[in-house]
């Protein structure tokens, strides 16, 4: 369980480079930032703290914490069996989902979770989105739950209300009843442990980690527009910081996962979006993530009713449609940008934030976005922006008076970070995960000096190496076909 290094005194960060995200604040050459208890309580020149901790960040640029709008957490301890660069990546959605997953036990579920938010931490991201895909049992939607709010990340922890597989290591099944599975609608046990869970690991408002619902892949299955409704209804009736649900766009798909087969029951030019719209169901707690084919009209939609939006641009780079996140921003949505799947990716979301930009030049209409979008607005996509796309905007995303002390310090002595251009082209053209010298969480230290505190990585990866081993090899004693 993570140690809790807050200070109970004063912490005076001095004479950082502050890249503030906060048009009020803007950009300071020079600056002390000044923290007390899990708030920045004073931002200038020659602050006086007396009894306060003093880190010294002259040359260092001190940025907002970072955030992650769509994750799936658990996958952060079983890195590179699926990776993008090999055709074994298109059979993510049954090889991992429907055989790996099922082999995680509650513990193994823990240390995904666990492993993931410490991770993160590690490369600058403070909050999260976790879409956990992975409930299949209620012991499993606990360890899951447990994992994240021990890491010590903020955000929002998305209990996954579908999927109750019937089978496990040595089984047989067809592709039909796996994927059934897979993609049914919400259970009443689901439901249940999600309250349950709300109630005992949610109760305290000030609590950074949110309680939140994961949807159903709804475009996939054998759903009537009348079961898609009462699944939103449902989840709401949870009282969810966020309902976060995939969203391809596309004609609804059949069993094959195919995005253009018609669902049964369903029109071949069904509009989730526009249904939800007029049974009355969006709103500023329906999150979305991709959405790569929505149309202009339904973007409008989402912004009328508030509805917020994340693009994986690095995991959807070779989607036949570009990411969405352009044409959000163009029209004022509040939009992030997640890493997705941490099993095929770095987790340096510097890379990713790049990768948001050059994917912009993927078609015409984003290359024109791209040409009105400068450092500082990019930027804003992992921090202000993508703290208002999971409604935490006036907490997190910024450094600002008043708000929480969610910070990271870069190191910028290395050969190869650029000394020239404003402080957002610096980081967002040249800086890595390795350049994080110092994060705070809510004012607590969880990173100093480039050395996460109380946490031993080489047990940690003995433990998720083994885990790996372990779980793949259960996974290949399920046969589906």
């Amino acid at each position: 369980m993570t140690t809790d290094v807050r200070s109970a005194r004063p912490t005076l960060i001095r004479g950082a480079s502050v890249l503030s995200m906060d048009r009020a604040v803007g950009e300071l050459a020079r600056a002390d930032v000044l923290l007390r208890g899990d708030r920045i309580a004073a931002i200038g020149p020659s602050l006086a703290a007396e009894g306060a901790e003093v880190v010294p960040a002259e040359g260092m640029i001190l940025m907002p914490g970072m955030i992650d709008g769509h994750r799936h957490v658990w996958e952060s301890v079983i890195l590179g069996h699926l990776v993008k660069t090999t055709r074994k990546y298109r059979t993510y959605l049954v090889y991992n989902n429907q055989q790996v997953a099922i082999c995680f036990t509650p513990e193994d579920v823990y240390l995904g979770n666990y492993v993931g938010g410490l991770t993160m931490i590690d490369g600058g991201v403070t909050s999260v989105v976790d879409h956990a895909h992975i409930v299949h049992t209620p012991a499993k939607g606990e360890a899951a739950a447990r994992g994240l709010l021990d890491s010590g990340i903020g955000g929002v922890f998305c209990y996954g209300i579908t999927h109750s597989p019937t089978y496990g290591p040595g089984d047989t099944i067809t592709p039909a009843r796996g994927w059934a599975e897979f993609v049914a609608a919400p259970d009443d046990w689901h439901l249940r442990a999600a309250a349950e869970i709300r109630d005992r690991l949610f109760a305290d408002p000030a609590g950074i980690l949110k309680f939140g619902v994961g949807l159903s892949l709804v475009e996939f299955g054998r759903r009537t527009a009348e079961s898609i409704r009462g699944e939103i209804a449902s989840a709401r009736a949870l009282r969810p910081y966020l309902m976060t649900q995939h969203i391809s766009g596309a004609a609804p798909a059949g069993t094959d996962g195919s995005l253009t087969a018609t669902t049964m029951g369903l029109p071949a030019d069904y509009s989730i979006v526009a249904d939800l719209h007029r049974a009355g169901l969006l709103g500023p707690d329906y999150h979305l993530s991709h959405g790569n084919q929505l149309t202009d009209h339904e973007l409008d939609l989402l912004l009328e009713t508030g509805a917020r939006l994340c693009a994986t641009p690095m995991g959807e780079f070779p989607y036949t449609n570009p990411s969405i996140h352009g044409r959000a921003w163009a029209r004022g949505l509040p939009i992030g940008i997640g890493i997705d799947v941490p099993l095929a990716f770095t987790n340096d979301f510097f890379e990713h934030l790049r990768t948001s930009f050059w994917s912009l030049y993927r078609d015409r209409e984003g290359a024109g976005i791209a040409a009105r979008m400068d450092s500082t607005a990019l930027l804003s996509l992992a921090t202000i922006e993508g703290a208002r796309a999971i409604g935490m905007a006036d907490e997190i995303g910024s450094i600002a008076p008043g708000k929480r002390a969610d910070l990271v310090l870069l190191r910028t002595a290395r050969y190869g970070f650029a000394n020239a251009g404003t402080l957002a082209d610096r980081v967002v053209n040249f800086a890595h995960e390795s350049d994080v010298d110092s994060v705070w969480v809510a004012g607590r230290a969880r990173k100093r000096d480039g050395v996460m505190a109380g946490v031993d990585w080489a047990d940690l990866k003995a433990r998720a190496d083994a885990l790996e081993k372990r779980v793949t090899a259960a996974a290949g004693t399920i046969t589906i076909g």
